[in-house]
């Protein structure tokens, strides 16, 4: 059975809620990977995975070219509206898939994926792309969560799955979630010169009530479930969640912090190009 997470259909599905919920907090973690890898003015910058470009919107303004990618459609086209907000013309904006990526050999500077390429379904694949397309020297940065029990995320989902019991909800693995198994995968796809980080941050929601809400709009796996529910039916739900993380969570502010990996790798000297493609 496919995850969700694999889908364009199901992120097409919730780009404007992601882009108002959770991106204001994962822009933190962006720029902290736009700072690891160092970038120079002028360079030439691969965010794939970019979602609504959480971290191409960061990088524009200090790279000379940013191709951003991403399967879903929706958020490609939410990415291509904010650049034109914000006068962003160096920013090249497609659909594609992060395991074939449609760029030439030794093309890129830097590249990065944050919290996408460790959902493909060949993860590998998708590593062996990043290196491909980096130029000798160029460095690549990829974020993964860190284990997120006992973070609100997980209980929000307990509660859920314990009023939907016939609904498989499918959670994700967290794969390069610890420091070795995310230089085991960088090396094994070629990358140089490893490291990774850590960094941490607050997600804060006003009250439990308003964490259901964020997750109903934004949550990919949460979304589906409220869009195939008569909406009596899907209130009648919510008030049992929330009743639920009430008792959990308590009545106030919910806060959690959250650990993210950043792996950084470089493609070492030579200039030998190493497609993936047959």
């Amino acid at each position: 059975m496919t995850s969700p997470l694999e889908s364009p259909e199901a992120w097409d599905r919730v780009g404007d809620g992601y882009s108002d919920e959770f991106a204001p907090t994962l822009a933190a973690y962006a720029q902290a990977a736009v700072t690891l890898a160092d970038l120079a003015p002028g360079a030439r910058v691969l965010d794939v995975a970019a979602g609504p470009g959480t971290l191409t919107l960061l990088a524009a303004p200090v790279a000379g070219h940013v191709a951003a990618l991403d399967f879903s459609a929706i958020m490609i086209a939410r990415l291509r509206s904010e650049a034109v907000v914000r006068g962003l013309h160096n920013i090249e904006a497609v659909v594609g898939d992060g395991q074939a990526l449609p760029f030439p050999d030794a093309s890129f500077d830097a590249a990065f994926s944050m919290f996408g390429l460790i959902f493909f379904p060949d993860r590998a694949r998708g590593l062996r792309e990043l290196r491909r397309v980096l130029r000798p020297g160029g460095r690549a940065v990829v974020g993964a969560w860190a284990t997120l029990d006992p973070a609100a995320p997980f209980v929000l989902f307990e509660v859920l799955q314990a009023e939907l019991p016939d609904v498989r909800l499918m959670l994700p693995e967290l794969p390069l979630g610890t420091p070795d198994r995310m230089r085991e995968e960088l090396a094994a796809a070629g990358f140089e010169a490893l490291r990774v980080a850590f960094v941490v941050h607050e997600f804060r929601a006003p009250s439990v009530e308003a964490l259901w809400a964020s997750h109903a709009r934004a949550n990919v796996l949460v979304a589906p479930i409220r869009q195939s529910m008569p909406r009596h039916a899907w209130e009648r739900l919510s008030a049992r969640v929330i009743g639920g993380l009430r008792e959990r969570l308590g009545d106030g502010e919910v806060r959690y912090p959250q650990t993210a990996l950043l792996g950084l790798g470089e493609r070492g000297a030579d200039a030998r190009a190493d497609s993936c493609h047959p």
